[in-house]
Order: C-alpha cells, then structure tokens, then sequence
C-alpha cells in the first residue's frame, strides 16, 4: 500500500510540475489616482450600459404614452397616426436596442444607432417637429459621435 502512494505522489507531482500562476492584479481598490492607461473598452462598455438605462427610461415613456398612464402627457387616442406609429415603433425599439447596449452586443450598438438616427431624423421629415425635438437632434447626434469615438479608441485599443 505504501509503493502505491508513493506512485500516485509521484505523478501528482508531473501534474503540478510547473510554477503556479501569478496573483492577479488589482485595480487600485477603484481609485483613479495613479491608474494605468485609459481602457477604452471599458469606457465603451461603460457608456453603452448608461445609455441602456437611458432608453429603457424612453422605451417605458413611450409605453406610458400609449397606455394613456398619464393623460396630461398625451392622448394617445387623439395624436395624428403618423405620431402614433412613431411612438409604437420607439416603445418596441428603444426596449430592445437597450437590451442589446446592456449585453454590449454589437447587435445592441446597431439597433441603437438605428434608433438614434431615426429619432434625429423624425424632425427633419415633419414628425415631432418642435423646438425639443432640435434638442433631441443634437443630443443624439452628440451621443452617436461618442459612441463612434469610443468604438474607435476601444478598437485601437485591441490592436
């Protein structure tokens, strides 16, 4: 019995024959003082989970607009149908591209940019034509350059 554990000893030790891996690095305890590098990629991830919750919030008004959950807002019922179909196809879009954003899938990226550029344009082709819609406009096209940016760094971070 003794010639079979020194067998197996010897054999865990071929297993085990190489030195242990390094401890992991930390990250300052999340202080920024003295860090490294900008992590792009992790600024991209960042931003993309902050605009997740920011269309969530616009995804859940529109739903709101449509349920008549508040009627001070708005009157579904009574709104142009042109208006009604932009809103319904916000509720379902700004939903699902947060979703994605939140996942960081590029999937998620697209969908938003999509919907980005769709409510920028809305102003542009006579759909909530008003003063907060040019705000909208350049708000979402301030937030598409970011996005744009941030991809950039983060891919050339990669490389």
């Amino acid at each position: 019995m003794a010639q079979t554990n020194e067998a197996d000893r010897g054999r865990a030790v071929q297993v085990l024959g190489h030195a242990p891996l390094p401890p992991i690095a930390g990250d300052n305890g999340g202080s920024t003082l003295g860090a490294g590098p900008v992590r792009w990629t992790a600024m991209l991830v960042w931003f993309m989970r902050t605009m997740a919750l920011v269309w969530i919030a616009k995804g859940l008004f529109n739903w709101s607009v449509i349920l008549d959950a508040n009627p001070r807002v708005a009157d579904f019922a009574t709104l142009p149908i042109v208006l009604e179909a932009t809103i319904i196809f916000f509720a379902a879009a700004d939903l699902i591209a947060a979703i994605g954003l939140w996942l960081a899938s590029p999937w998620g990226g697209v969908l938003w940019l999509v919907c980005a550029i769709c409510e920028a344009a809305s102003p542009l082709v006579g759909v909530r034509s008003t003063f907060a819609s040019t705000i909208g406009l350049c708000v979402n096209t301030g937030l598409v350059a970011i996005y744009f940016t941030l991809s950039w760094m983060a891919s050339r971070e990669r490389d």
